[in-house]
Parts: structure tokens; C-alpha cells; sequence
């Protein structure tokens, strides 16, 4: 009888008990499919532009607006490649709770700022030549339904529309992706002067800028020097990566990376546990069967061979079926709710991260019951088996 038939005999054998233990190993992984794509995407993804590119912000926080003139101040610093900036809008679609993340930009300076943007010629041609154009992410277009050269109506909590409108118009240039690796965050843009132009309030300023460091230049060195140019003004700045910015702001809500790592560590500490003692118990129970592959010439190599296949089928196939579960829940949530979580099912860095945790349980799991069965004797078994 070759091992991976006995591997299967042992645990049909015992197959409620093996299949209550392969559910819960179902259960941790889908639960780790979905909350470690959730810390990836938080976590920004993919360094690569995140940390590179700088936003600087008020010193005060993100409800304090900075002067539009501090851009060409920017601009003239040595190191400095590119300067855009970008002034949320609190704009929703039809009803407060469809709030979208909308920003009015300089459209070139944008467009150059952010090659994680993937954007046709076409649109961003169309975008470039209209100012009450707007590009949205794609998940978003497809949620409202929207298409090319439709008129969008947005209402925004801060501003009024422009006299004789009921809402901001816009009209639809088109869509982006993002090749964010973190996946891409579902937001539109506009344009700032069409939007300078009609509001009635903080004229002239904008919420952020974003600086664009040359290759040759130093990130964290050009953002202690923005924010030393304006330490003493009337608007002092606070200059960090992308990356940063973004980790920064979601801390506001709690350090939710930290706690979903906790959640991750309880749920597989808690997996170990139950699949081990479940696996010590049916070795037990199967003694006299070990004590024959002992008499038979089954070495402690081949022993825990045995035992640690039975732990490889069940982990490596309840881990394969949670990611399979989560990447399915991950894609069903975010289609249905573009406007608050990015573009992410399950990225490839989580996904090799259960492979290695896959691994490791398979050999915690198999420890304990491999332990009961080498110190099996098998004249020891069959007096059991008698008995």
C-alpha cells in the first residue's frame, strides 16, 4: 500500500473528525485571505512609487487648507522634480452616503505626478481639453453606470454648487486603473480652476501638495527642507511619503494593521491547537495499526511522514479553499462598495505569505502526534488492541 493511500485511509477513517478540523482550517485561511489583503492594501502595497513620491499637508491636519502660491515655492527647491496638488472636494452621487473621494487637480501636473494611473490617450486627451471634465477609477463608472460624455452630478458638503446649478456638473472624460499593487483606490479627479473659480470659500488654496523628488534626490531630505521653507509662516507644513500619508490617516481611526495582525496570530495559534490535539487523538486511537508499521520495517522518518502528510492534506487543502473563499469575498465586497475600499481580491505577496504560514503549521500540527506515534511499542499496541 503506497503512503499517500495510507495517508487517505487514515483520515477517512476518521472522516467527520477530519473534515470538522479541514472547516476550520477553511475558516482561518479565508479569514486570513481577507483581512491580509485588507493590512496589504493599508500597509500601501507596492513601495516603489508610495515611497517616493512626498505629500505636504498643513501642519494642523487635513481640514486646514495651504496657499496655492506656496507651488511655485516648491517648485524652485533643488531636488524637486515635479509639484501638483490635490483639494478634496466632499462631493457625493445622488445621496450623502454614495460620498466619493473626488479631487480637483492640476490635470497635467497630475497626469505626470502619477504614472501608477493608467489612463488611455484618448481620455486623457479629453480630460487635458475640457475643465468641467472628470476621470473616475473604473469601478467606480461601473457601479453608477456611468459612461463617456455622460453629465455627472455631484453635490459636495462643502461648497456650493455655481449659481443657477443644482449640482456640480461634470462631464465624463473617461476611467483609470491603478497598477497599484496595494490596489488601486477608487477616487475621481477634476479640474481646480474650474472648481477655484465658482466656490465661494478658501479661494486660492488647495489641501495638498504632491512633490514628485527627482531620481537623484533624497525623499525624506526634500521633505525636512518644504517644511523648513515654511516653518514660519502663517501655514506651516507637514511633508511625508505617500506611503506614510496614507498609514498616517488611517491610524486616526486606530492602528488597524496592528490588530488585524493580532486577529491573524489568534486565529492560526487557536488552528494549532485543534488540528494538533485532533490528529494526537486519532493516532491514538489508531495504535495498533502504527505498531504494525513498525513491525513492518516503517522507520521514524516514514512515521512522520505519515503523520505529516495527513497534516499537509489537511492544511495545504483547507488553505487552498480559504484564499479560494476570500478572493471571492474580497472581490463581491469591493465591486459593491468601490467608493470606500480599493481594487483588491488577493494579491500575490499574501497569497506566497500562506504558503509560507502553510508550511510552518504543517510541521507544528504534526509534531505532537508524531510524538505519540514513535513512542508507540508495538507488543505495547497489540496488548491494547486485545484488551
Amino acid at each position: 500500500m503506497s503512503q499517500l493511500r495510507l495517508i487517505v485511509e487514515h483520515l477517512w477513517f476518521f472522516r467527520v473528525r477530519s473534515l470538522l478540523m479541514l472547516l476550520t482550517v477553511v475558516l482561518a485561511f479565508a479569514t486570513f485571505g481577507v483581512l491580509g489583503a485588507l493590512r496589504y492594501s493599508l500597509d500601501s502595497g507596492d513601495s516603489s512609487v508610495s515611497e517616493r513620491r512626498l505629500i505636504v499637508a498643513h501642519e494642523a491636519g487635513l481640514m486646514q487648507t495651504l496657499p496655492i502660491a506656496y507651488l511655485k515655492r516648491i517648485a524652485a527647491l533643488p531636488g524637486v522634480e515635479s509639484v501638483s496638488h490635490a483639494t478634496w472636494q466632499g462631493e457625493y452621487y445622488r445621496e450623502a452616503r454614495d460620498m466619493l473621494m473626488t479631487f480637483a487637480v492640476d490635470p497635467a501636473s497630475w497626469l505626470a505626478g502619477h504614472p501608477d494611473m493608467e489612463i488611455t490617450p484618448e481620455v486623457r486627451t479629453a480630460f487635458l481639453a475640457n475643465r468641467r471634465a472628470i476621470v473616475v477609477a473604473r469601478a467606480l463608472a461601473a457601479k453608477y453606470g456611468w459612461h463617456t460624455g455622460q453629465q455627472i452630478p455631484l453635490r459636495s458638503i462643502f461648497y456650493d454648487a455655481p449659481k443657477g446649478d443644482p449640482a456640480w456638473t461634470y462631464i465624463l472624460a473617461g476611467t483609470f486603473v491603478s497598477k497599484d499593487a496595494g490596489g488601486g483606490r477608487n477616487y475621481a479627479i477634476t479640474h481646480y480652476d474650474y472648481l477655484n473659480e465658482n466656490r465661494q470659500i478658501w479661494r486660492d488654496t488647495v489641501g495638498t501638495f504632491v512633490v514628485t523628488p527627482r531620481a537623484d534626490a533624497s525623499a525624506a531630505v526634500l521633505a525636512q527642507k518644504i517644511d523648513a521653507l515654511f516653518a514660519q509662516s502663517a501655514a506651516p507644513t507637514s511633508t511625508t511619503t505617500d506611503r506614510a500619508f496614507h498609514a498616517e490617516f488611517f491610524t486616526q481611526f486606530g492602528d488597524i494593521v496592528r490588530m488585524i495582525k493580532i486577529v491573524i496570530g489568534v486565529t492560526f495559534v487557536s488552528l494549532i491547537l485543534v488540528v494538533s490535539s485532533g490528529m494526537a487523538l486519532s493516532t491514538r486511537q489508531r495504535s495498533c495499526d502504527i505498531g504494525v508499521l513498525r513491525v513492518l520495517g516503517y522507520s521514524p522518518a516514514r512515521v512522520y511522514a505519515l503523520i505529516g502528510g495527513q497534516a499537509a492534506l489537511l492544511v495545504a487543502g483547507g488553505a487552498a479553499a480559504g484564499l479560494l473563499i476570500a478572493s471571492g469575498f474580497n472581490h463581491l465586497v469591493t465591486a459593491s462598495l468601490p467608493q470606500i475600499l480599493p481594487d483588491i481580491t488577493m494579491p500575490l505577496p499574501v497569497v506566497l505569505e500562506a504558503v509560507v504560514i502553510t508550511a510552518v503549521l504543517t510541521l507544528a500540527t504534526a509534531l505532537l502526534p508524531t510524538l505519540i506515534a514513535l513512542r508507540v511499542r508495538p507488543v505495547a499496541a497489540f496488548a491494547i488492541e486485545q484488551a
